[in-house]
């Protein structure tokens, strides 16, 4: 947002002190002289405004650069929603043969040793394609291993 407004701001600045619409047809040399508008009769900048042309730059540069970042924006969540929906079905699989016991934190699977959340999540991940992602969201709460926490203070 902040582009576009640079981009708005400099194009309405440069267009009304440096005249660079003052040949358009219908429009008056008397009402853009001095950079107001209906003054008439007061000394203005050079008839080709040439002085202020980089405001014509810049203004064109923040609008490229808000449009690329407008169009990245939109890209990356759409191309994160298609890469989950690519490995859901095998995701799923994994996931719906766990059970996960809430009272010690492990999830148990009918063959094999529990799994702690975090191992948990990154096979379920693995499964879908997208397993490196489970280092960088990790499981928020219990994350220590609860066969090694320590006992609490007065028990």
């Amino acid at each position: 947002m902040l582009l576009v407004l640079v981009s708005v701001g400099t194009f309405i600045g440069g267009s009304l002190g440096g005249k660079w619409f003052a040949d358009a047809p219908g429009a008056e040399q008397g009402d853009w002289s001095a950079g107001t508008l209906g003054a008439g009769a007061g000394p203005g900048p050079s008839a080709s405004g040439a002085e202020l042309l980089f405001l014509g730059w810049i203004s064109a540069f923040a609008l490229v650069g808000a449009v690329l970042l407008i169009a990245a924006a939109a890209r990356t969540p759409r191309a994160f929603r298609a890469r989950v929906a690519a490995g859901r079905v095998a995701a799923e699989g994994v996931w719906s043969r766990g059970w996960c016991c809430a009272r010690c934190a492990v999830v148990h699977f009918a063959a094999g040793p529990g799994m702690t959340l975090q191992e948990f999540r990154g096979t379920v991940w693995s499964a879908g394609g997208y397993g490196e992602l489970a280092e960088v969201y990790r499981v928020s709460g219990a994350t220590v291993d609860p066969a090694t926490d320590r006992p609490r203070a007065g028990r």
